[in-house]
């Protein structure tokens, strides 16, 4: 196949293919994948356990990377992706694990940070450390909290098979190599970073999800071969990974993930180049004509791709807005009003959303009624299909982030 004038100035951009003088990052941004808010239960820390432990699996980008940083909070999205934070004072230490190596994250010199509420925790650059291309790699943490009956926030998400997450009244595991011993432990939680930060030593781009519960994995594996389309896309991208991180959650609105309402996630877009958002299905009004509903759904996307437009990302460029369509279900194909809104709310995106995506996604075009075991769900395969068929290919000319389709 021949590749386009526009592919082959993203794939140099990219640094996928060499030409031209290099572009040299200078400032922080996402580096690895399986990163995000979290989206799960509480899990009390329980009788005499004294720490929490784990070791998450990520893969880096398709450049090496330097200056690494972690970044955590306690912000969680609750029941229909509303936003809040936890007030319980987690006392949290990390490390990374390269290639059977570890090394302890610090914060402003210290071994461990006290988080809780809205605040951020990102650690020092953690020493020398560089992250290698595409290569998997662990995160590892410790929490504590001040007393056995508190609880901690975690993730419904599960990443790659070997991650961990358990309660233990024994001693700390976080500076060793390999799987942790979770022998006579408490089960769970899991956790990922909020972020996983560096600079790469070549433009490279990065996407925060911003999904319902079909982007959140619904009826796809929760596991890292899995996670729904939109991860699976970005796990393999001509063979390399697109670093991301997700703000997801079942039920999840555009109304929940306004900008009004939902502020503290929208201090991690900085670190991204590109902002995915899959959200339509769950807020299709439930009353009014297709004009009034189509404003409505118009209205809640674009406060998000307004909001993303106005951020400066990692290259000094404004975000990337990629518009996806509003999947069928089958309750909306037997209303007339619904379907009408749907189709014009898909048509919109296509035309670029009154020029406010920098691109489109059929991917309504792999979705068949009736849908999934649910109505409402897509089944694994079409996940796969989605994915492989529509999101990688769109995408692909993203992955230099100076490009932009109608120039800027």
């Amino acid at each position: 196949m021949a590749l386009s004038p526009n592919l082959i100035a993203a794939l140099v951009g990219a640094g996928v293919i060499s030409g031209g003088a290099p572009f040299v990052p200078t400032q922080p941004q996402l580096v690895a994948n399986f990163t995000g808010i979290k989206n799960g239960t509480f899990v009390q820390m329980g009788t005499g356990n004294v720490r929490a432990l784990g070791r998450s699996q990520h893969r880096s980008g398709r450049v090496r990377a330097k200056n690494l940083r972690f970044l955590d909070t306690l912000v969680y999205l609750g029941t229909n992706g509303v936003e809040s934070s936890s007030a319980t004072i987690n006392t949290l230490k990390r490390a990374i694990e390269i290639g059977g190596v570890t090394t302890q994250a610090l914060y402003a010199g210290l071994s461990s940070v006290d988080i809780s509420g809205s605040a951020q925790a990102l650690s020092d650059i953690i020493g020398t450390v560089e992250l290698p291309p595409d290569t998997d790699f662990f995160a590892r943490w410790e929490k504590t909290l001040a007393l056995d009956t508190q609880s901690l926030i975690a993730h419904a998400l599960v990443g790659p098979g070997t991650g961990q997450g358990f309660r233990t009244t024994g001693a700390s595991q976080l500076l060793g190599a390999g799987s942790m011993n979770s022998s006579g432990t408490s089960a769970g939680p899991q956790f990922w970073p909020d972020g996983i930060f560096g600079i790469p030593v070549s433009p490279m781009s990065a996407v925060a999800i911003i999904a319902d519960s079909i982007g959140n994995y619904r009826e796809d594996d929760n596991n890292g071969a899995g996670g729904g389309a939109w991860a699976r896309a970005l796990n393999d991208v001509l063979g390399s990974a697109v670093p991301w991180m997700k703000q997801s959650q079942n039920g999840h609105t555009f109304g929940n993930a306004s900008f009004a309402n939902a502020p503290l996630q929208k201090t991690q877009w900085k670190y991204v180049t590109d902002i995915f958002i899959e959200l339509s299905t769950n807020s299709m009004p439930s009353s009014g004509t297709v004009a009034e509903r189509l404003a409505s759904l118009q209205a809640g996307w674009l406060d998000l791709a307004n909001g993303a437009r106005a951020i400066i990302g990692p290259y000094g460029k404004r975000l990337r807005v990629h518009f996806f369509d509003m999947l069928k279900r089958d309750s909306y194909e037997l209303d007339a009003t619904q379907r009408d809104t749907r189709l014009a709310y898909n048509a919109w995106g296509a035309a670029f959303a009154d020029g406010k995506a920098d691109a489109y996604y059929n991917t309504d075009s792999v979705v068949t009624i009736p849908v999934g075991s649910d109505g409402i769900h897509i089944a694994k395969a079409v996940h796969i299909q989605m994915a492989a068929d529509v999101i990688v290919p769109g995408y692909i000319p993203f992955l230099n982030p100076f490009y932009f389709p109608r120039g800027e």
